[in-house]
Parts: structure tokens; C-alpha cells; sequence
């Protein structure tokens, strides 16, 4: 029988996996960042919150060093690495009042903390700005609608297993 920290460990390290596939794939913005979204959810709901923030906090970096994304993004990545966390914060402090209102609300506000950076603290140029504004709020939702779809399925798995 495989322990508790282990399962959880493989878990988290499948999961970056998985968002790191959808950084490399290149299937735009909207697919990237639901999939990488629907990742951190996934990942606060099944390994908690210091491993769903850390696959927040390793994707964006790793985007850049990988050169997934462009060099003029780097200004921007802490606050993309805190928006994740955020994200899934918010989510995991929610989830047990509601997880559609923990993805509503974890969405609301990453969004918020990106258009915020690159609307008031750091100057980027228009497309950059474009991306993390409305952009961010709709991947998030739909991430996050995905995320539960994918956690309501392996919760009716995990029951018909017992």
C-alpha cells in the first residue's frame, strides 16, 4: 500500500506535468490557460493548497526559462506566479462553503491581481497588456468549470472503488 505523501507527491508531479504539456503544445491562449488553470484547481482539490501553489508558481517560470513565452513577459511573472497562488488559494479556503463560488470568486480575483499589473505597475506593451486583462478572467471560469467536472468524475471513481 502506497502512503498518503507518496500518492500525493505523484499526484503533484503528474499534474505539473500535465500543465507543462499544454505550455509546449501551443494551442493558444484560451486552451493553454483553461488547461493550465483547470491544473492548479485540480491540483488544491486532490494534493492541497503548498502543492497546487507550487505548480502555480513553477509554470510561469518555467514558461519563460523553457522560452515558451517571450522575454518582454518576464516583468510580469511574479504577478502571474502570485495570481496562481491566489487562484488556488481562494479556491482551497472556499471549496468546502462551495467550490463553484471558490472557482468564481479564486477567478474574480486573479484576474483582478493581473489586469492590476499590467494596467498600474508595470508598463507592457498592448498585447501583453491584452492578455492578462479580460483574457485571464475567462480561462480561469472555464479552467475552473473544467477542474470540477474532473473532480466530480474521479470522486464517483474513488467511490465505486471502495
Amino acid at each position: 500500500m502506497i502512503d498518503k505523501s507518496t500518492k500525493t507527491l505523484t499526484r503533484a508531479a503528474i499534474l505539473l506535468a500535465v500543465a507543462l504539456v499544454f505550455q509546449f503544445v501551443k494551442m493558444g491562449q484560451l486552451v493553454t490557460g483553461s488547461g493550465i488553470n483547470a491544473v492548479l484547481i485540480v491540483a488544491a482539490q486532490l494534493c492541497g493548497l503548498p502543492w497546487a501553489a507550487a505548480i502555480g508558481a513553477i509554470t510561469p517560470l518555467m514558461s519563460v526559462v523553457l522560452g515558451v513565452n517571450p522575454p518582454a513577459l518576464i516583468p510580469v511573472v511574479p504577478f502571474i506566479v502570485a495570481g496562481n497562488i491566489l487562484y488556488v488559494a481562494v479556491y482551497s479556503i472556499l471549496k468546502t462553503k462551495g467550490k463553484i463560488m471558490g472557482v468564481g470568486l479564486a477567478a474574480l480575483l486573479k484576474f483582478g491581481l493581473l489586469y492590476s499589473a499590467v494596467n498600474y505597475f508595470v508598463a507592457v506593451k498592448p498585447p501583453i497588456k491584452v492578455a492578462l486583462s479580460f483574457p485571464q478572467l475567462f480561462t480561469a471560469l472555464i479552467g475552473g468549470a473544467v477542474a470540477l467536472i474532473i473532480i466530480k468524475v474521479l470522486d464517483r471513481t474513488q467511490k465505486t472503488e471502495e
